[in-house]
């Protein structure tokens, strides 16, 4: 059985030169409960953290500039204060001699690219169990000394923080060792003061001036977080803070105003431009401290949602221009293939098993041809470019076909179909579209039915077109009750993709129809999808 991971005490260090990597490997160990993770994009990011950090793991990628897996590994082994900590490295590379090497140096793990989720998992779990002490800060008396005295992650009790909201949300981020602030003040005592204080905690710059400020913050090391007084000579805060907001390089730097109590109005003007806080001066340590840190956390989660959203665009971007050659790739060979077949099915010198064989290869390179044509025809319907051919058919045909197929594949599944017309129900549109449509949902709908119960089919003529119910006892999940219809929805099944009802909707909507769903625990579920009825015959 697999014992719990300690998530909330296990402190991990993530080194990769490529933003998606770190992102990738973080949202993994969080997957796994593991909540305290920090990022470094090298090497010689990664000792600076170490040196002022302690992590019980270090999970790094071998290739990277300024300092690569490797040259860190043998780093952290002639170390006397962090030799100990583990390090897993992620290669692309298999080459004999490298992991000879990095055997040589004392890697702990090997993760080889590409690797999947449950790779890493198994990889990571060895690891922790290897550990043998507790994680970093529940160490007893007795066991190895801790590689380096970690900063207090406790809130220190204090009348002041006590009472203050913002001082209660407890320690400051690992990821906060590598945090840059700028303090911006023309009095140098502020500037020495609030240095003294934060500077066991961040990387303190100071300045006097705002011209001085706006060129750090455009420089390529901009600060993470600004602290700026507002009464300054020359160029005010409140001046400094515009300039900031209305250049793109800087407008996403978060911003609080140090100011007397008697700047009350001022106060208001920048928190009404966009400032994320104030803090009065004289300045009180723990309050100060614990802002910074609200706000610092706030603005990783905003950066993190935006790299998350940019990767995500991208992601799709790529996915269906790959879609787009695949299927062109694939269409190719299948068409040969196809051919070949019916070369041979032609021959008269085929055995009858033989013929069977070479039936079966046709029907199954013509249903994959199929296939390749429907996604194409989505992604068609997508864009909007798909040119509708729609004719009239009977509607009562096509759904009896659909069901007939439905119930071979289902076996013994009761599926009963109404129609209140007694003549055949006709509707505008194309069959291949109305067959896949209708085979999706009345599929869905079985497979969707508890056992015992039955899946049953309405079809009825509406003012503006005819409408089939398709009704099953089954409700449809809570959590997508809302999304039913969009791309990539499931729920509870292990091989869905969440494109049948998506699709559905594409098509139904492509032929001029709608789709709705009702759905509750009580009733069960109704899908309902009206088409245009066909056109009147000509008097």
């Amino acid at each position: 059985m697999d014992r719990p991971l300690v998530g909330k005490t296990l402190r991990i260090l993530v080194v990769d030169d490529l933003a998606v990597m770190r992102l990738l490997v973080r949202n993994n160990l969080r997957s796994m409960g593991i909540e305290h993770v920090a990022l470094a994009a090298n090497g010689r990011e990664a000792l600076e953290m170490l040196q002022k950090w302690r992590f019980d793991i270090v999970v790094t990628d071998w290739n990277m500039p300024l300092m690569d897996g490797l040259e860190l590994l043998k780093h952290i082994r002639a170390s006397k204060a962090y030799r100990h900590v583990p390090v897993v490295l992620i290669t692309a590379e298999g080459e004999r001699s490298q992991v000879r090497n990095a055997i040589e140096a004392g890697v702990t793990e090997f993760l080889i690219k590409p690797f999947s989720f449950g790779a890493f998992q198994r990889k990571i779990r060895r690891v922790i169990d290897r550990l043998g002490t507790p994680p970093a800060g529940n160490r007893s008396a007795g066991t190895a000394p801790p590689p380096v005295a970690p900063p207090s992650f406790e809130a220190e009790p204090d009348a002041e923080t006590a009472t203050a909201p913002e001082a209660v949300s407890g320690e400051p981020d690992v990821m906060d060792a590598v945090a840059t602030i700028l303090v911006v003040d023309d009095m140098p005592d502020t500037i020495h003061l609030i240095t003294g204080i934060l500077k066991d905690d961040y990387r303190v710059k100071g300045v006097k001036s705002g011209e001085q400020a706006l060129r750090i913050a455009r420089s390529d090391d901009p600060p993470h977080l600004i602290l700026l007084d507002i009464m300054m000579p020359d160029m005010d805060g409140i001046e400094v803070f515009r300039r900031l907001k209305a250049d793109a390089r800087t407008r996403d730097i978060p911003i609080i105003f140090l100011t007397a109590k008697i700047d009350a109005q001022d106060v208001i003007a920048g928190l009404d431009l966009g400032a994320v806080d104030y803090v009065t001066k004289p300045t009180n340590p723990a309050v100060l401290k614990a802002r910074i840190r609200t706000h610092l956390r706030l603005s990783r989660q905003r950066n993190e949602l935006r790299e998350q959203r940019a990767m995500a665009l991208e992601n799709a971007r790529l996915r269906e221009e790959i879609e787009r050659m695949t299927r062109h790739d694939i269409k190719n060979p299948l068409n040969a293939l196809l051919a070949l077949a019916q070369d041979l099915a032609t021959g008269d010198n085929l055995l009858p098993a033989q013929r069977e064989t070479v039936e079966a290869m046709q029907e199954s390179a013509r249903f994959v041809l199929d296939l390749i044509d429907h996604s194409q025809a989505l992604y068609r319907m997508e864009s909007g470019t798909y040119q509708l051919e729609p004719v009239d058919l009977d509607l009562s045909a096509l759904l009896a076909r659909v069901v007939a197929e439905t119930r071979a594949a289902f076996g013994s599944l009761p599926i009963h179909v109404h129609q209140a017309a007694p003549d055949p129900l006709r509707v505008r549109g194309e069959e291949l579209l109305c067959h896949t449509l209708f085979s999706n949902l009345i599929r869905n709908a079985a497979e969707a039915s508890p056992a015992g119960s039955e899946v049953s089919i309405e079809i009825e003529t509406e003012s503006d077109g005819v409408s089939v119910n398709i009704y099953n006892d089954g409700a449809v999940p809570e959590p997508i009750r809302d999304t039913f219809f969009d791309k990539y929805v499931t729920h509870g099944k292990t091989r869905g993709t969440g494109i049948g009802t998506y699709s559905a909707r594409l098509m139904t909507e492509t032929q001029g129809g709608r789709i709705a769903m009702r759905t509750s625990d009580e009733a069960g579920t109704q899908i309902t999808v009206t088409l245009p009825a066909a056109q009147p015959a000509n008097g």
